[in-house]
């Protein structure tokens, strides 16, 4: 995408608002004119065309506080009874303040004109207004972020996958003989004194002089989970879970093992399990 194309697409909401109100200030001076043809005070073009452009131009100037209210104060987002009724009790601020703001302008622009606007405030002129500017409020912030959505406009790209690291290699020292071991290869490990036992694909089973705690900190990321005080599996092995009376259960492993899960870890094995069929 372009710069001219981001550009436009960042602006584009506000140019959808902008049309809409060239079409409401078009249909309520229509409708004013009408209204007031055979009245008393009949009201005259450009008089209703320059109250509909100072009410828009009000707005316009008040849209930010409308989109970050539909944005912050979702009653879909958490404490949403809280949102919702801060978002009701900002409607009538907003509105008396396009009220009193749309009146003022017009003391501007007559007085810029070399003539007289009277301004007086009303409660019951305002009542009616806030009638009308509720559904102007929601329009307005519906349409807004509507075009946003509609434009992907804030929609953030999915990231890239994490580039593939190679699996972590375990150092196992049994005197002068040193033997490196893949994680991949590695079906589960338990706790034997001051050593730890490694149970290998292979079916060969190794002595290393570490702890569990220390091995399974290592190895976390490599998807192995702790599934007994005294043991850890590696997650990707599993081929079945069998849930037993009380709470326990026991994992088969790839080539046949079966090894014990405690009560205790049973959430947080079910929560890995479940991860790997997303």
């Amino acid at each position: 995408m372009t710069n001219d194309d981001a550009k436009w697409k960042r602006y584009a909401p506000l140019l959808v608002v902008i049309s809409l109100l060239v079409v409401a200030i078009t249909g309520n001076v229509a409708q004013t004119l009408v209204n007031t043809r055979h009245s008393a005070y009949p009201v005259g073009f450009f008089t209703a065309l320059l109250q509909e452009i100072a009410s828009a131009i009000v707005w316009l100037s008040v849209l930010p506080v409308i989109v970050w209210a539909f944005r912050n104060l979702s009653p879909f987002r958490p404490f949403g009874r809280v949102r919702l009724l801060l978002q009701a009790g900002l409607i009538p601020v907003v509105s008396l303040t396009h009220f009193v703001m749309t009146r003022i302008l017009l003391v501007v622009i007559y007085a810029a004109a070399g003539k007289a606007y009277e301004f007086h405030f009303n409660w019951s002129y305002f009542a009616n207004d806030l009638s009308k500017d509720v559904l102007n409020y929601i329009l307005f912030g519906l349409i807004y972020l509507g075009s946003e959505r509609l434009l992907g406009i804030g929609a953030t790209e999915p990231p890239p996958p994490p580039a593939a690291r190679a699996a972590p290699v375990i150092e196992v020292r049994d005197g002068a003989q040193v033997t490196y071991v893949a994680a991949d290869d590695l079906l589960w490990a338990e706790a034997a004194g001051n050593y730890v036992e490694l149970h290998l694909a292979s079916g060969r089973k190794l002595l290393m002089r570490a702890t569990l705690a220390r091995l399974a900190a290592r190895l976390e990321a490599a998807d192995f989970l702790r599934v007994h005080r005294s043991r850890i599996a590696n997650m990707a092995a599993v081929s079945a879970v069998e849930n037993l009376p009380g709470g326990d259960a026991v994992l088969k492993l790839n080539g046949g093992a079966r090894i014990a899960v405690s009560r205790s870890y049973r959430a947080r094995v079910g929560e890995a399990l479940a991860r790997r069929v997303r």
